[in-house]
């Protein structure tokens, strides 16, 4: 084989080199677009539940939720349309918001499915964002009327926490809206929500630090006590 036809061998392979090399490359631009068209999907789906809290003056409320409602719906139909693409990308915070979106428009299966995805992802992520997770699930599952569901999901989110301080005052913040569920399940009975909240003084006492344990009452509604006591004090929802 002369020098020439090596030399136009070694083009065609280059000019080939470069050819699969451009396709790959449009591939994975083509993929960074969808992912970033995915992630404004749902960056517009919660700012959604935020709209929801300030409706329009001369606007009936029913209307204004039914119109949110509609926005939601068409957006998780983009947005579960695109998830099988990202499964190994998407993140639990993610998953929550389209959650929430979907048991809001209707859904409550398909937000059933997401929850629990949720969960399972947000356990190998952090503490925190588990417990964001089992918190999101208990309420769609008290709203679902599956109360006792709901109850050892919270359960399970404030048993998984550590005893540390901050673990200490994320159970007491869980106790607490966890009795707001309970009174909401069982309107005129405050027997289950009494009894969480007498949990959650118990741990107060127990959170070291002057500042964060000051804080932990707060979340009470009560004020620290000058010595061990009972103090009295007696919280929200949407896909946090």
């Amino acid at each position: 084989m002369t020098s020439g036809n090596y030399a136009a061998l070694f083009i065609s392979a280059l000019a080939l080199a470069i050819s699969v090399y451009g396709v790959l490359e449009r591939r994975n631009a083509a993929r960074r677009a969808e992912r970033l068209r995915l992630a404004a999907l749902i960056a517009e789906l919660d700012g959604l539940h935020f709209e929801q809290l300030s409706p329009p003056d001369g606007v009936a409320l029913r209307d204004f939720v039914d119109t949110i409602n509609s926005r939601r719906g068409l957006l998780c139909a983009q947005v579960l349309n695109l998830l099988p693409q990202f499964r190994k990308e998407i993140i639990s915070s993610e998953l929550r918001v389209l959650a929430y979106a979907l048991s809001r428009a209707g859904y409550p299966d398909e937000a059933n499915r997401i929850w629990m995805n949720a969960v399972d992802m947000a356990v190998k992520e952090s503490m925190p964002l588990a417990l964001f997770a089992r918190r999101g699930y208990a309420y769609f599952l008290f709203n679902a009327g599956r109360t006792t569901e709901g109850r050892t999901m919270m359960r399970t989110a404030v048993d998984a926490l550590t005893d540390t301080d901050d673990g200490l005052v994320m159970k007491i913040e869980t106790l607490r809206f966890w009795s707001i569920e309970e009174l909401d399940a069982s309107p005129g009975d405050t027997t289950a929500a009494d009894d969480l909240l007498d949990e959650a003084r118990e741990l107060a006492c127990r959170v070291a630090a002057p500042r964060r344990r000051k804080h932990a009452y707060q979340l009470l509604g009560a004020s620290e006590p000058e010595s061990p006591g009972e103090p009295t004090g007696t919280g929200p929802q949407g896909p946090h």
